[in-house]
């Protein structure tokens, strides 16, 4: 009462209420990523796959997306990875306890079922921001699509790992100038440090070759996805 200003009038007690220093350090990107997901419910200055969704799509079998598709026939046996987020830990009427989690990558999501055996041997690395590959049965009842999960594998994505060169299988009968030079052009849009291996596949024989550093990539979802549009799905290597 009686003030006119918001910011008017305060006496040098009440500037002092709102004096809030603001640290000088970033923070870590897995830290800062996790405050995003919490406070806003996603992402936004980035994702926690950035980087090693390649390395994930070596070690499945199956995309989220061709299961919420129908491409997955019910009761099949599916090997799926991505990161875990709102994991829900419950107990069953016979006092066994389970989880259920959102399992997600960089195209979408699908509720993942840790029942009692499976959560017995995997119960203590289930939690929220836990990159996992997970292999499991899809379920699918009255329209709504889960996987239940029969086991569990955290990745080891070390930095030597990660930094190891992108491998790009291509069949020498896709050999053509055009080819070639969008693959080229793929590479170029997608610039980085990580080296470019280039199987070449001509029957029993591969050959393969390390492509001038000036064609060093970035590894992502997106350069995945780039060279899986022009290549086929079975361009990547492990």
């Amino acid at each position: 009462m009686g003030q006119f200003d918001l910011f008017g009038g305060a006496d040098t007690a009440t500037d002092a209420v709102f004096a809030i220093k603001v640290p000088d350090d970033e923070w870590e990107d897995k830290h800062k990523l996790a405050l995003e997901r919490e406070m806003l419910g996603l992402y936004v200055s980035g994702h926690p796959l950035n980087g090693i969704a390649h390395l994930l799509a070596t070690q499945v079998d199956t995309q989220i997306p061709a299961i919420l598709n129908g491409d997955v026939a019910t009761d099949s046996q599916v090997r799926v990875g991505g990161i875990l987020a709102s994991v829900n830990r419950r107990v069953n009427k016979n006092g066994m306890p389970w989880a259920s989690a959102q399992l997600e990558d960089l195209t979408g999501g699908i509720e993942v079922m840790f029942f009692p055996h499976t959560y017995s041997t995997f119960g203590a690395e289930i939690a929220d921001d836990a990159v996992v590959i997970v292999g499991g049965k899809v379920n699918i009842r009255d329209d709504r699509v889960s996987l239940i999960a029969n086991e569990m594998v955290v990745p080891d994505f070390s930095s030597a790992q990660a930094d190891r060169p992108v491998a790009v299988i291509l069949p020498t009968r896709q050999c053509t100038v055009e080819k070639v030079g969008a693959l080229k052009q793929v590479l170029a849009n997608h610039p980085g440090t990580s080296q470019v291996h280039l199987r070449l596949i001509s029957g029993d024989r591969i050959t393969t070759l390390e492509l001038d550093q000036a064609l060093r990539v970035t590894p992502s979802s997106a350069l995945m996805g780039d060279l899986k549009a022009l290549l086929g799905p079975g361009c990547l290597g492990g």
